[in-house]
């Protein structure tokens, strides 16, 4: 298999799913010409989608290539339906409004996505959403649209956090996270979150 970047991979069922007709722009994918745009790349094992939420935000999430789009459907792109596209769904995405000193926000959050190899989707811990809100109402923020993308993976030794705003890396949200009482019965498995954030 080609190690060589492999772009233009047809996401027309992506979108014609969600009765929305998307047009390609060389690598990217626009719906009426707007942003948000998709774009994705296939590296041999890995998969890579970027999300163009505005002319100068990208944001790029990078997935095991077997999983990758299936992820992302389940993931990410339900929060695009419904803050850009008209297709909310409530049983995917919650919407709510947070009050900061910088005025009201909306933030968009996905499914919890927990992979694990056998029985049960281990719990998400009590405090989880808490800590994020926490971080969310606290965090300096430049501009009007936000990405934060959560990933726990859940060990013996236990968990380990890679959380991104924008892409940047969060230590000390990674640290709370981490702190939480992340359940393990002897099954590793991954948890993934995609959140939006966009000033109303």
């Amino acid at each position: 298999m080609s190690d060589l970047p492999v772009p233009h991979i047809d996401l027309t069922p992506l979108f014609s799913a969600f009765d929305l007709t998307p047009e390609r722009r060389g690598d990217w994918w626009l719906v009426d010409g707007l942003y948000p745009a998709i774009r994705v790349q296939s590296t041999g094992r890995s998969l890579t989608i970027d999300l163009a939420l505005t002319e100068d935000l990208r944001i790029s999430e990078t997935y095991a290539a077997d999983e990758g789009l299936s992820l992302f459907r389940e993931g990410a792109l339900p929060l695009l339906l419904s803050a850009f596209w008209g297709r909310h769904n409530p049983g995917q995405v919650t919407r709510q409004i947070i009050k900061r000193a910088d005025g009201p926000w909306q933030i968009l959050t996905g499914r919890y996505l927990r992979q694990v190899e056998t029985g049960e989707r281990p719990p998400v811990p009590y405090l989880l959403f808490g800590t994020i809100e926490t971080f969310l109402k606290d965090q300096p923020l430049q501009g009007d649209i936000h990405w934060l993308s959560i990933g726990v993976s859940v060990d013996k030794d236990g968990p380990y956090a890679d959380i991104r705003l924008n892409g940047n890396r969060q230590p000390e949200l990674e640290a709370a996270v981490r702190a939480l009482d992340w359940f393990h019965d002897g099954r590793d498995y991954r948890l993934r979150l995609a959140v939006l954030m966009i000033r109303v």
